[in-house]
């Protein structure tokens, strides 16, 4: 008798513990993952016309688009996907991005965003002042009259009509094509490296004062869809309309003499030669190579045309602070270099 109750004790503890089990496995407890975590981050890089933008995101195991919102208020008013653009996993990760075509001397207002499928996260606000503008003292000749041009980004450029042509009379610095494309800033110099779209960048970053410096492929409108990085009215010259500069000048033996800013504010060294007497007020902004390397700003001066020499190259126009010729040469169609533009 004590053996058969013995047996049903263990029989009902069995059959309560198998129930248990079975209870939990047909209602497990389902746990919601957790929205991203967004943290908008000090900026850290900045120059007159541009920043690098910065956060820290955790996408919560969500798959989470990053983005930036910048302005000049808490309003913001513009958008910029960040990098990385997309996150999926359970871990923080930092985030940026690099905005260009500021304005020197401003207050900007940003923050970091992570949008999922169900939700918008954004961090908190934050703000930088862009570099103030140095005012950009140029030597023009003043026994000449000037015209002006102005680009599609309000900059205002002299011009000077030379034989029969008119010459922008100083170093291009647009950041946009002239249908209001941004052109892409690059900064990294691996980024530059791989480019086979269009950017530009000013040497070290930020010497605006000298122009930008524009790779090749910003100046091929056949391969950048139709664009063109000059004012309506206006082309990048030929390697053909640069020798008709240089034969109207007598030759390329001299002509840079005639064409350089004298002095030494902007050319490493002054030359009693350097007289200007056309007007055009060449400044020597150095060059960005293929690499990402910067090179040479007070020395020399390269100027692209929109003329090709090989599939990989470009010809150009070249000034060096010790001769005054104007050498025609070519250089990798991923070089930055000045543009001057010429008129229609």
């Amino acid at each position: 008798m004590l053996n058969m109750k013995l047996w049903f004790i263990t029989l009902f503890l069995s059959l309560t513990a198998l129930l248990t089990c079975c209870k939990k496995d047909d209602d497990p407890t389902v746990t919601e993952p957790k929205e991203p975590e967004a943290t908008t981050n000090a900026v850290a890089l900045f120059g007159q016309k541009w920043a690098r933008l910065a956060g820290t995101v955790n996408a919560n195991n969500n798959k989470t688009l990053i983005y930036f919102e910048y302005g000049l208020s808490s309003s913001y008013g513009f958008t910029v996907s960040a990098e990385p653009d997309t996150l999926t996993d359970n871990t923080s990760k930092s985030v940026s991005a690099v905005i260009s075509g500021l304005i020197p001397g401003k207050t900007y207002n940003y923050r970091v965003k992570a949008v999922t499928s169900s939700a918008t996260i954004y961090g908190n606000d934050m703000t930088f002042t862009t570099s103030d503008t140095i005012k950009n003292v140029i030597l023009f000749n003043p026994d000449v009259t000037y015209g002006s041009v102005t680009d599609i980004d309000g900059n205002k450029y002299r011009t000077i009509q030379i034989g029969t042509q008119t010459w922008m009379a100083e170093n291009l610095n647009a950041v946009s094509f002239n249908d209001g494309t941004p052109v892409s800033f690059i900064r990294e110099a691996s980024a530059w490296q791989s480019l086979t779209t269009p950017g530009y960048c000013w040497y070290n970053y930020d010497s605006i004062s000298y122009g930008g410096l524009y790779n090749w492929h910003v100046i091929n409108s056949t391969a950048n869809g139709g664009k063109k990085v000059c004012p309506d009215g206006w082309h990048i010259p030929s390697d053909n309309e640069w020798e008709t500069l240089m034969t109207y000048l007598g030759g390329n033996e001299n002509a840079g003499g005639k064409l350089k800013e004298p002095g030494s504010l902007h050319w490493y060294s002054a030359s009693p030669s350097v007289t200007n007497e056309t007007g055009f007020t060449a400044i020597p902004a150095g060059y960005r190579n293929y690499a990402g390397s910067f090179n040479g700003i007070k020395r020399y001066g390269y100027w692209w045309t929109s003329s090709e020499f090989s599939s990989s190259d470009a010809y150009c126009r070249n000034m060096n602070y010790g001769y005054n010729s104007v050498e025609r040469t070519s250089s990798n169609k991923k070089s930055g270099l000045s543009v001057r533009c010429v008129k229609d």
